[in-house]
């Protein structure tokens, strides 16, 4: 009995093993975990890969490739591996900063702590110093790399007016007037004329005719900046392509920027013939030619001003 008991288990592996090799069997690749030192981020609701690889440093499709993800959907909460790749210096800590260890303002420095949608040239904007000086006090090689929580040495001569009690948060009125722009270039958008104004060195370059939000879906008027730049990005939401990207802000889970007029899946260009009224889904829409011009100007961390 014990003789046979073995017989068939040998046959047993055998068959299991002839039906692996065959391809008989699914074979579900294990998920990938992370190693012990490995850096790994908590998706935010939010969130997507693009944003997550320019948090540190690395291509999304990376973070794609190293978490085996068949696609680029993710969803908050789940863990992401960080390819090794990533600069230490944009790694966020474990946690918040503790507020009894940040440096009291002085008179040669400040210390300011980021916050969650801060960007490096609105807290220049805000202390009054260039993003080149905030970026060289704090050895930072990429300017558009920042994460909330990160204490950045603000250097000598900025001084926060809306910051009275030093820990990081604007206690200015809402009746004070904006702070001045820093920088040699700016974007002004004017909801009431459909025009756009670009400025450099206090000199208007261009004076466009845009489209902005249809009703129930206006632009948002604000002091915001130049987020980041895509040559041609996909809104998946309306299935349309939107060339020459140049994301401002955010509504909600979606970025809202200023691009070229869109194109549709069979080629052609939504709301041609129709610039100078409202229209849009709460971007800026400018021709093309002129998205092109601007694209190829517009830094990230361009001031954007938008107003009535």
């Amino acid at each position: 009995m014990s003789s046979c008991f073995r017989r068939l288990a040998r046959l047993g592996w055998a068959a299991l093993a002839l039906a692996l090799l065959l391809g008989g069997l699914p074979v579900r690749p294990a998920a990938a975990q992370p190693a012990r030192d490995q850096i790994t981020h908590t998706v935010q609701a939010g969130e997507n890969l693009y944003r997550i690889g320019l948090r540190y440093g690395v291509s999304w499709t990376d973070i794609l490739e190293a978490n085996h993800l068949a696609s680029s959907a993710i969803f908050a909460g789940q863990v992401l591996i960080i390819p090794a790749h990533a600069s230490v210096s944009d790694v966020p800590p474990a946690g918040p900063p503790d507020p009894g260890q940040t440096p009291a303002p002085s008179g040669s420095r400040t210390t300011y702590v980021v916050q969650p949608g801060d960007i490096l040239a609105r807290i220049a904007q805000r202390y009054g110093v260039t993003v080149s000086q905030i970026a060289a006090a704090n050895s930072i090689a990429n300017p558009s790399l920042i994460f909330a929580g990160q204490a950045l040495i603000i250097p000598a001569g900025g001084s926060d007016a809306g910051d009275s009690n030093g820990d990081g948060t604007d206690n200015s009125s809402p009746n004070d007037p904006p702070p001045p722009l820093i920088g040699n270039r700016e974007i002004r958008v004017n909801l009431s004329l459909q025009r756009m104004y670009v400025y450099q060195d206090g000199a208007l370059l261009w004076d466009w005719v845009v489209s902005t939000g249809e009703p129930g879906r206006e632009t948002v008027p604000g002091n915001f900046s130049v987020l980041n730049k895509i040559p041609n990005a996909y809104g998946a939401t309306w299935d349309l392509w939107m060339p020459n990207w140049l994301g401002i802000y955010w509504a909600g889970s979606l970025q809202n920027g200023i691009h070229a007029l869109p194109i549709l899946s069979d080629g052609s260009r939504l709301w041609a013939g129709l610039l100078g009224q409202r229209v849009s889904f709460g971007c800026v829409i400018l021709g093309i030619a002129e998205a092109q011009t601007l694209y190829d100007w517009a830094e990230v961390g361009t001031p954007v001003n938008i107003s009535y």
